[in-house]
């Protein structure tokens, strides 16, 4: 991208302050190195009240800095003068890769589903979607789960109701409370959290989660004899495979990002609303802090994050006693359309182990 001459711009310079914060910083360098055009960038900069001139040099500036330069020429797909070799364009022919794939894949008949079947056989479900990164619910493979009709308020607190249980709690005074999942850690009886939930209403502020997973799978652990394995897809033999426990209000939502292994979902109570985005659009999922994106699928501010608008969100409904197979590196957000109650597993017979060979560079 050739500097831009703004020119008259300039006399355009609303009225305010003068100071930029870092985030914009942020936001300015990362739509530069996805080949958004200056002048959109400055649009969206004035809108929010940053004077024209301020916007101007700020994106000049990082236009002109070593290190977004550097960045840039590692993406290009070929040399320039004073530009890094084509080895250091190998970034721009993975994404070109990924194009590929997500091209290919809004062209066949299935794009945007995501197929139910009926319990699959240990092979069928290994070739068509674990081997194959590809989303699945399972029909059928719950029947014969006695926590399908035991795990009710009533049982909880009975048998449950004075064990102390970790909870994830005041979210909504943090809107990156899943990113610092670690400061929301809160203790109580399993009793007094379970009539918080059943009469909370539609609320994201309490929530148990796989997090909470360390202290509760001890302390609630008869719940597990309440569960059974698939053992057609999952190992007996882990012995952190027992799965993790989710519970908590209408209202709770888990924010867009991915993870380092394939899942599985099983519900057990309510609904929940799964919303899918395959890894091959991860160039447009604006990634930071590991493994989440900095877009709000409730409400996608598509000015500032433009590169949004060529995803494929897929969504997925699950109800009591569905199974979903959440295949490694799919983006996923989780909404409780009712009081839900989840049990979700990554002890599959097969290979999972993605962790090991991930590697993040600061907030990526």
């Amino acid at each position: 991208m050739a500097n831009l001459n703004f020119g008259n711009l300039i006399s355009l310079s609303a009225v305010g302050g003068s100071g930029i914060s870092t985030e914009w910083r942020r936001w300015i360098a990362e739509n530069l190195l996805l080949r958004i055009e200056p002048p959109v960038m400055l649009d969206l900069l004035v809108k929010n009240g940053i004077q024209a001139d301020t916007a101007i040099r700020e994106i000049q500036e990082a236009m002109n800095h070593p290190y977004v330069q550097a960045a840039r020429g590692c993406l290009d797909a070929a040399p320039r003068a004073g530009a890094p070799s084509n080895s250091e364009a190998r970034v721009a022919k993975r994404d070109w890769v990924l194009e590929i794939y997500r091209r290919s894949a809004r062209q066949g008949s299935a794009n945007g589903q995501v197929p139910h079947v009926s319990k699959p056989s240990r092979q069928q479900f290994l070739d068509q979607f674990y081997s194959q990164n590809r989303p699945v619910v399972i029909e059928g493979v719950m029947n014969d789960w006695p926590a399908m009709t035991r795990w009710t308020p009533d049982y909880f607190k009975s048998r449950f109701g004075d064990r102390v249980v970790e909870v994830q709690a005041n979210r909504a005074s943090d809107a990156n409370y899943e990113a610092n999942s670690v400061k929301h850690k809160k203790e109580m009886p399993f009793g007094e959290y379970v009539d918080i939930v059943e009469a909370i209403g539609s609320s994201n502020d309490y929530y148990i989660t796989a997090n909470n997973d360390g202290k509760n799978k001890e302390n609630l652990k008869e719940l597990w004899e309440d569960i059974i394995l698939f053992p057609d897809y999952l190992s007996e033999n882990d012995p952190k495979g027992r799965g993790f426990f989710w519970y908590g209000p209408q209202g709770t939502v888990t924010p867009l990002h991915h993870d380092l292994t394939n899942n599985f979902m099983a519900q057990v109570r309510g609904k929940k609303l799964v919303r899918l985005i395959p890894p091959y659009d991860l160039a447009n999922m604006y990634n930071y802090r590991h493994c989440f994106s900095r877009v709000d699928l409730d409400r996608v501010d598509y000015d500032k994050y433009p590169q949004f608008k060529n995803v494929t969100v897929l969504d997925v409904e699950l109800h009591p006693g569905q199974a979903l197979f959440l295949p490694v590196g799919w983006w996923h957000y989780v909404r409780g359309l009712e009081i839900s109650i989840t049990m979700t597993f990554t002890n599959f017979v097969f290979d999972n182990d993605f962790y090991s060979s991930y590697t993040t560079y600061g907030d990526l």
